[in-house]
């Protein structure tokens, strides 16, 4: 019993910002009526109607379908967002098989897996749908390009900001949720090269799949914690790891000697890097990827060429900046 509320405090702090989302109005699954009319504004008896499908329901995702309402407002389209439940390829091909059988105009995926992917988005460009991804790339899919984070690139920094973080030497456990998703594991590759370049004494000592849930993060924590004693440090190449590892770490009375980072800015990440909890993140540029996915579809039904990659870029988050880091995240999309 007290371990369930251990967790549920845990937790609070995300379960909480989601519900606050979630009482506004219903976010996982929302028609965004067409704004005013301007720019390339499609010329027919209806809105081009264009869903964006992320890996399943995550606060991540927010600032993403931000940027998405805001451009289909700009441009005069429809667009919903339809996330599975959880994290799971099956539940995703499931929603994009809906899709195809309504006929929408457009799809943005975040993949969340390449392979389980490549049937149904063939399907979808059978069925004339225009398919792209962001944030997650399906390299071996028909998708016409990929809108988001280098992520081998933002790995690697991250790798250089964490052995600086630990003095070049000392244990550290990689945080991963999912373990067959693109972006995650060049995430975690250009992190593990970074290491072996400038810190070759630094040991990884796990990857640990914690499927994308708080919650679960918060236990695997717990367990590295109890499997390594002599752990001294935890990066996640996920969202969530992050707050969770410093929750854990707070309670166990470790903060500061076990160095925490990863990406991402949620709420509980940045008040992580202000109380010192987290050391830093790695925070991507979500709005624009919202914005672009709108841009690039429309580009995609009007026949323009698209490029197989637009990288919206990513900076690093420490006490030195994480009240003025905002502002280059607000710069407009179309200077990308």
């Amino acid at each position: 019993m007290r371990r369930n509320r251990l967790l549920a405090l845990a937790s609070a702090g995300l379960i909480l910002a989601a519900a606050l989302l979630l009482a506004s109005g219903p976010v996982w699954h929302m028609h965004t009526a067409a704004g005013s009319p301007s720019g390339d504004k499609p010329q027919s008896h209806r809105p081009l109607v264009f869903v964006m499908v992320p890996k399943g329901v995550h606060p991540y995702f927010i600032p993403v379908y931000d940027g998405f309402k805001a451009a289909a407002a700009h441009y005069g389209v429809q667009v919903e967002m339809d996330a599975p439940p959880t994290f799971d390829v099956r539940l995703q091909v499931k929603v994009i098989e809906d899709l195809i059988a309504r006929g929408v105009d457009g799809i943005a995926i975040s993949a969340d897996d390449d392979a389980g992917l490549v049937d149904v988005v063939k399907r979808a460009v059978q069925a004339g749908i225009k398919v792209i991804t962001f944030d997650a790339p399906a390299p071996s899919t028909a998708a016409l390009t990929y809108i988001g984070t280098d992520n081998h690139a933002a790995g690697y920094e991250a790798g250089r900001w964490m052995a600086r973080a630990m003095g070049d030497t000392g244990k550290v456990a990689i945080l991963q949720g999912g373990l067959d998703a693109t972006n995650l594991n060049q995430r975690t590759q250009g992190f593990e090269e970074a290491l072996a370049r400038y810190a070759p004494h630094m040991i990884v000592t796990a990857v640990v799949n914690e499927h994308g849930d708080f919650s679960e993060s918060v236990i695997k924590t717990e367990r590295l914690l109890s499997s390594t004693p002599d752990l001294r440090g935890i990066f996640s190449v996920s969202a969530e790891g992050a707050p969770a590892a410093a929750t854990v770490i707070r309670r166990a009375g470790k903060a500061g000697r076990i160095i925490v980072a990863g990406f991402d800015d949620l709420p509980d990440t940045i008040a992580g890097i202000r109380d010192g909890t987290i050391s830093f993140c790695v925070v991507q540029n979500t709005y624009a990827m919202g914005w672009l996915s709108v841009e690039r579809l429309l580009d995609a039904v009007h026949g323009r060429t698209i490029p197989p990659f637009i990288d919206t870029g990513a900076v690093i988050v420490d006490r030195a900046n994480v009240d003025s880091y905002s502002e280059k995240m607000k710069q407009s999309p179309a200077t990308l």
